[in-house]
């Protein structure tokens, strides 16, 4: 939705945000809400992503320490094989 220069001054208050909105009319208002509830479902559809990647990254590197762990045991065998040769 374009974007008037006054719609990018910042609201210092509460206030400041009631008066500009008691311009507005019924319809625009409506529009707006309706607005912001999309761009909020677009924003919660997107962090439940970001949790499931962050979730799926989390147990890539829970089983990577674990191979980790397995090779860094399998390296100590070796380097006792080799002291004892």
């Amino acid at each position: 939705m374009p974007r008037s220069d006054s719609d990018d001054e910042p609201l210092d208050s509460l206030a400041q945000l009631k008066d500009k909105v008691r311009g507005l009319n019924k319809a625009k208002l409506k529009e707006l809400l309706f607005t912001l509830m999309d761009e909020c479902d677009a924003i919660n559809s997107e962090n439940c992503m970001l949790k499931d990647a962050c979730s799926e990254l989390k147990r890539d590197i829970r089983e990577l320490e674990h191979e980790n762990k397995n090779l860094q045991s399998k390296k100590i065998e070796c380097d006792m094989r080799t002291l004892v040769l």
